[in-house]
């Protein structure tokens, strides 16, 4: 069969079941990672009694798909509604794609799938083009279930998976430090990643993160190691909690890992406290990042894979190191924590919520307008209650500046969210 034979129409249905057939432009471009480690390593597991002769994560979360090992794919269409009725039929598929929840798209080839609808941006011609709109979108391909018979099932076993961990990692840690040879080399390194740590994060002045560093700075790791690896954790998370956004808490997490991470030369006394803060910084970070209030499910999307590109960059480079310290075996390096289940979990939860979340759409202006009359014709319930909310939303989300405030001109485009 000839692929002209293979061809199928374009149809997305939305999240209520209205389908569409989509006109488009002919392309259809698409981007997706690899997500997980998938290299061999006979020499490391994870768990004292865990037997496995190899190591390979794969992330399984709802947005990726285990067998591949690669995330769902980013779409972006440019579709067109013709005739008459164009902006009718425009108005209407732009209804259906706000409505809450995942739909489905079968393109040109290839099998349904399940997508995320998640921004779009509308065109009209009013002097050359009258009986076109232009409209592009942007799916996020998830995974084949469809979200949730108990909407508040994934947030709650995360909340309570990064508490168990957080017990087995300090645990874990605690034994280690008991059991290591050189003591003052694994003593010297913790002052020296907490060190890191307070520069990286000297800006945050909050009193309970504060309060909690000192007590750290106070104590000696190798007394207490149990304790002061729980209130690494703390630390962290009240650190993170001090940001405004989520990607301010990704961008402090990703410094905070490219620190963190040691060389290949590293001594498995050394490696016991940098892998302790890489991990708690991850943990710490899913935690916050699952709790995040977003602004589009496009932000949601965004967050969540740069929290899995952390996860297997520190999983990736990590392995490379146990597996030249695993070498020797009296420095076998054997971890009861794998940072991974709670990165699919925090994606898993992110991705349940972003049904809830804004869609962003962007606009072209047919005649001249201003911030007030904007506010007035999309955000009416806001602009009915708080004028000048709605008119600060306007400027806030579209960035305007200067003479923006009074005059926007006829063909500018900008950007609201429904």
């Amino acid at each position: 069969m000839s692929y002209a034979d293979r061809r199928k129409q374009i149809i997305w249905t939305s999240p209520s079941g209205k389908k569409f057939t989509l006109e488009t432009d002919g392309k259809i471009k698409y981007s997706r990672k690899r997500k997980g480690e998938v290299k061999n390593n006979p020499t490391r597991s994870f768990g004292k009694k865990n037997n496995r002769s190899s190591y390979k994560t794969v992330n399984m979360s709802d947005d990726t798909f285990q067998d591949m090992g690669v995330s769902g794919r980013d779409f972006s269409l440019k579709i067109y509604f013709l005739g008459d009725n164009h902006d009718i039929e425009a108005d209407a598929f732009e209804a259906a794609y706000c409505e809450y929840g995942k739909s489905k798209l079968q393109l040109s080839y290839g099998n349904i799938m399940t997508v995320q609808a998640l921004d779009i941006d509308f065109e009209q011609d009013n002097v050359e083009r009258t009986s076109v709109t232009e409209v592009n979108i942007s799916f996020h391909q998830c995974g084949s279930n469809i979200y949730p018979i108990a909407k508040a099932s994934k947030s709650s076993s995360l909340k309570k998976n990064i508490s168990q961990i957080q017990t087995a990692l300090s645990e874990n840690f605690a034994d280690t430090v008991y059991s290591l040879e050189d003591k003052q080399a694994f003593a010297d390194r913790w002052s020296q990643n907490l060190d890191k740590l307070s520069q990286k994060l000297t800006n945050i002045q909050s009193s309970e993160f504060m309060s909690i560093l000192w007590d750290i700075k106070s104590q000696n790791i190798l007394n207490n190691p149990l304790v002061m690896s729980t209130q690494l954790g703390m630390l962290l998370k009240k650190g993170f909690l001090t940001y405004k956004s989520a990607s301010d808490v990704i961008n402090s997490i990703s410094d905070l890992i490219t620190d963190f991470l040691p060389n290949t030369s590293v001594s498995k006394s050394e490696y016991t406290s940098d892998d302790l803060y890489l991990k708690s910084t991850i943990i710490a970070g899913c935690e916050v990042i699952s709790n995040s209030n977003f602004e589009t499910r496009k932000d949601a999307i965004e967050a969540v894979e740069n929290i899995q590109d952390i996860n297997d960059q520190y999983v990736e480079q990590t392995q490379e190191i146990e597996q030249i310290i695993n070498e020797k075996l009296e420095d076998t390096i054997i971890s009861e924590v794998d940072t991974t289940e709670i990165v699919n979990e925090t994606i898993a939860s992110v991705v349940e919520k972003s049904d809830d979340l804004k869609i962003e759409k962007t606009i072209t202006l047919n005649d001249n307008s201003n911030p007030l009359m904007i506010a007035f014709e999309y955000y009416p319930d806001m602009f009915k209650s708080d004028p000048d909310a709605a008119i600060e939303y306007v400027n806030k989300t579209n960035n305007f500046t200067g003479d923006d405030f009074f005059f926007l001109e006829k063909g500018r485009k900008i950007v609201i969210y429904v």
